[in-house]
């Protein structure tokens, strides 16, 4: 009975869809839009009538095989787990790609025939399993309201159980009898054009945990990455998504390498490496690294350099320069997380510091690669009035700005990216409403997704084609509040019309860039 409930249903469908779609040829119905279907490559957020609640992709759709999971939905946030392009397959039919991560469909999980398989997010492939068929739902009074029906099976998408609680799993399951239950009818709410090209996360594999303090270097077509650890550790890829670890900067036999950098005076007693940076100054690659130890002012930075970054190179050896610059108990100044911006007239600069007075810069000799003694100014970017930031600043040029990166908040009460600009290197710098940095202004560049949490230090890589990739760790919270090891994201970064930068997890990415059009 209900096999036959579905073919009748089908049955009908086909009389009105061939009234509607007559006299048009089949590469038109793929691309334009359907009377009370979907446009082609639109972004649309798909809503159970019943619940209210909207499919969205598990993790943020960073894992494979993620689950389709039912969420609530924020018209502020616009949160890309929840964002779906229809992809045009015939005049009913759609693949929905999710928009959180590259490449990632909804599919049946297996492609199982069976009733009660789950849906989940796999990269594109042939198979009927990632195509859905729509049918509009004849007891609702609108065009956006229809039943989705996988042609791999012929069963109807729903809430798992016909549940309405948030993180159901959404499953394919039969037509009940009389075909009429409002949880397996959904509602396509169009929230964007698909002109607009999205910025989504990377699909990254291999080497992906213990990603602190990321920043990522292209080198001659080999990406390298340098992460805080024993060592500095530096993780290689071919394609920015397959990462192997390849090696360290320092000696790993002891916490610190070299006996100055645990001194007592000189260095940094019971510290550990953080925060390292990789920058080309002239000729010479540099790695500014900090040392310290959780929530203390004796902390310092440090230098490496080498004349290449590959291994195989007969010139490639890191050489300890020793300590650039120390804070002590005391200071109204933290050294750590070093970052060095080089300006227009090509002068290079060292941005540092965190809570206590906040981020800093000074002038880098470019023939020393230590601190200018002759220009010591020191020049006040970003004030902490709180032990929740900002710190972790990373500067970059765009256009006519200098933008400054930071980390915002506290492990604890969960990190996030902001960011503010100004005409000058020194500054000042302002976020998008004019507040300045020292004052605690910034404007999100990121913002916490389920899966997607406490995004603390970051970085910005431009690749040899231009394009731009805002580098961060994140943590997975586990239900008993606890979370992983660091792991690495990697987002595209776009620009709005008017000069800000935008993630896939930027709050309103979707209204940012359409108000450009």
């Amino acid at each position: 009975m209900k096999k036959f409930i579905r073919i009748l249903s089908f049955i009908m469908c086909a009389v009105l869809l061939t009234g509607i779609f007559s006299g048009c040829g089949e590469e038109e119905k793929a691309v334009k839009k359907i009377d009370g279907l979907l446009n082609d490559r639109d972004y649309y957020v798909i809503r159970n009538k019943e619940s209210g609640l909207v499919l969205a992709a598990d993790d943020f759709g960073m894992l494979e095989g993620a689950k389709v999971k039912l969420r609530e939905y924020d018209k502020k946030e616009q949160d890309l787990s929840m964002v779906w392009r229809a992809v045009a397959v015939d005049s009913s039919s759609y693949r929905l790609q999710n928009m959180a991560t590259e490449d990632r469909y909804m599919s049946v999980k297996r492609d199982s025939n069976k009733n009660g398989a789950i849906m989940c997010l796999d990269p594109l492939n042939k198979s009927d399993g990632q195509i859905f068929e729509l049918e509009a739902d004849e007891k609702s009074k609108d065009d956006i309201s229809f039943r989705v029906f996988s042609r791999l099976t012929d069963f109807a998408l729903e809430p798992q159980d016909g549940n309405s609680a948030v993180d159901t799993d959404a499953i394919q399951n039969y037509l009940p009898y009389g075909g009429d239950v409002d949880y397996q009818v959904w509602e396509f709410e169009r929230v964007g054009n698909g002109d607009i090209a999205l910025p989504q996360m990377l699909s990254v594999t291999g080497d992906t945990q213990n990603w602190s303090c990321p920043e990522i270097y292209n080198y001659e077509g080999t990406y390298y990455g340098f992460i805080m650890a024993r060592g500095i550790s530096i993780k290689t890829s071919k394609n920015l998504r397959e990462w192997t670890k390849s090696g360290t900067v320092f000696p790993t036999n002891k916490p610190l390498a070299y006996d100055w950098m645990s001194n007592p005076v000189g260095g940094v007693e019971n510290g550990s490496i953080w925060a390292p940076g990789i920058y080309k100054i002239g000729d010479t690659y540099c790695v500014y690294y900090c040392i310290s130890t959780s929530g203390s002012q004796n902390s310092l930075i440090g230098l490496a350099t080498n004349k290449t970054l590959n291994p195989k190179d007969k010139n490639y050896k890191w050489e300890d320069k020793g300590c650039v610059l120390h804070s002590y108990t005391g200071d109204d100044y933290n050294a750590i997380d070093p970052c060095v911006i080089i300006d227009d007239n090509k002068q290079p600069w060292l941005v540092y510091g965190s809570y206590w007075s906040g981020i800093k810069m000074r002038k880098i000799n470019p023939d020393t690669l230590m601190l200018d003694e002759e220009e010591n100014t020191v020049y006040d970017l970003a004030a902490a009035q709180t032990r929740n930031g900002p710190e972790a600043g990373y500067m970059i040029k765009h256009g006519d700005y200098y933008y400054l990166f930071v980390a915002c908040g506290s492990f604890s009460t969960g990190y996030w990216n902001g960011v503010g600009r100004s005409k000058k290197v020194t500054g000042p710098f302002l976020d998008a409403d004019g507040n300045d940095m020292m004052l605690q202004g910034a404007t999100a560049v990121n913002s916490y997704r389920d899966g997607f949490t406490k995004c603390g230090h970051s970085s910005v890589m431009t690749d040899a084609d231009g394009s731009q990739y805002h580098v961060t760790e994140y943590f997975k919270t586990f239900d008993d509040g606890s979370s992983s090891s660091s792991l690495l994201g990697i987002s595209q970064l776009y620009w709005t019309k008017d000069g800000w930068p935008v993630t896939a997890t930027t709050p309103g990415v979707i209204s940012k860039l359409s108000a450009d059009k």
